[in-house]
């Protein structure tokens, strides 16, 4: 009888907590993420070659009508690139878990004694880390183009923010997404077709006023619109709590909404198969 309860208890300390399984996969993913030539240049240094050629080619809208009087296109632009490149990123968290399927690393996942979530809270943590080190060399680059910040040390603050929770949104959105559909390649192409109105529907490249109604009545539950809007404020300094609260809602009801359609699935297949 001793014997047995010593060696459950050995067992039970032994067994890794749920802390230290995402530590283990966080690793694991930025390991995987550092390894991929593809996905650093893509996330990194892809949004930097498009502030520059965006800046200098788009220019001209600073003088069109409804464009802000007295902001040039540089600072108009730099926290749209902020927000399309987390997008843009999060594209990378449907490929990797695509990825996963293919390898058969989710089946792995799923037979060990592991909480189902964690490789998807791991996934957002990696994009939250990439959109820290994303939103550093945009800076830069914006810098050396003439870019200017107007706002205080608590603008940066909920700027990193908004930007952070817009990540996890887009993570868990086109990780949903490979989690569907399980074919890279396949998933690619779905995220650009999710991803292009996500970026354009905004006011990210022009004033949102300039577009047609119908675009104008899709950008206001746009959560790329609203995160654009609020970094644009934070920039200027002319941001209220008001912009801030709207980003994080529009971005935290894409998640909750998205976090929901597995849970969702599951109770539809529970009560089928009663």
């Amino acid at each position: 009888m001793t014997t047995i309860r010593t060696t459950t208890v050995t067992a039970l300390v032994g067994r890794p907590t749920a802390l230290d399984q995402l530590a283990a996969l966080t690793v694991r993913n930025l390991r995987t993420s550092a390894r991929v030539p593809q996905l650093l240049m893509f996330s990194l240094t892809m949004p930097m070659a498009m502030l520059v050629l965006f800046s200098q080619v788009f220019r001209s809208v600073a003088a069109g009508p409804g464009f802000p009087a007295g902001v040039s296109y540089i600072v108009f632009l730099t926290p749209a690139m902020l927000a399309v490149s987390t997008v843009m990123a999060g594209t990378n968290a449907g490929v990797s878990a695509a990825i996963d399927h293919t390898n058969g690393l989710h089946d792995r996942f799923a037979a060990l004694p592991m909480r189902a979530g964690l490789p998807g809270i791991a996934r957002t943590i990696n994009e939250a880390v990439f959109t820290l080190a994303r939103a550093a060399l945009l800076g830069i680059a914006a810098v050396a183009l003439g870019f200017e910040f107007h706002g205080s040390a608590v603008d940066v603050v909920s700027a990193v923010v908004v930007l952070v929770v817009l990540a996890g949104a887009m993570s868990a959105l086109f990780g949903l997404i490979g989690d569907r559909l399980r074919r890279p390649d396949v998933v690619q192409f779905a995220g650009m077709m999710v991803m292009m109105p996500l970026m354009f529907v905004s006011s990210a490249f022009a004033p949102i006023e300039t577009m047609p109604g119908w675009m104008q009545a899709m950008a206001t539950v746009n959560p790329v619109a609203h995160a654009t809007d609020a970094l644009r404020g934070h920039v200027l300094g002319t941001a209220t709590a008001g912009d801030t609260a709207a980003a994080l809602v529009a971005a935290v009801g894409l998640w909750a909404a998205v976090t929901a359609v597995p849970v969702l699935t599951r109770l539809i297949r529970s009560a089928r198969g009663r």
